[in-house]
């Protein structure tokens, strides 16, 4: 039996220009996969047909603050910031 592969997040592209135009969030955008056996990976976004249909399934992130270290002030990540209009936003 092969272990069941759910897509949990859409990651957003860091986008030039306009960043709420959802066409533009595809170029970088990555899906968030997390196997039956619970590890996570990251998958890129081939096209627009596969942003849209991950887009209606799933949550929309995209970059939101950095997490700095408490001692050394280093980022060491950021926050995932959701985008809520575009799960349901009318894309063609």
């Amino acid at each position: 039996m092969k272990p069941v592969r759910e897509t949990i997040a859409l990651l957003l592209g860091e986008a030039g220009g306009d960043r709420w135009q959802p066409r533009g969030f595809v170029a970088g955008a990555q899906r968030l996969v997390r196997s039956g056996d619970g590890t996570m990976q990251l998958e890129a976004i081939a096209d627009a047909e596969e942003f849209d249909a991950t887009a209606r399934t799933t949550g929309c992130f995209r970059r939101g603050k950095p997490i700095h270290d408490p001692q050394t002030s280093e980022v060491i990540g950021y926050e995932m910031e959701e985008v809520p209009m575009l799960r349901a936003a009318n894309w063609r």
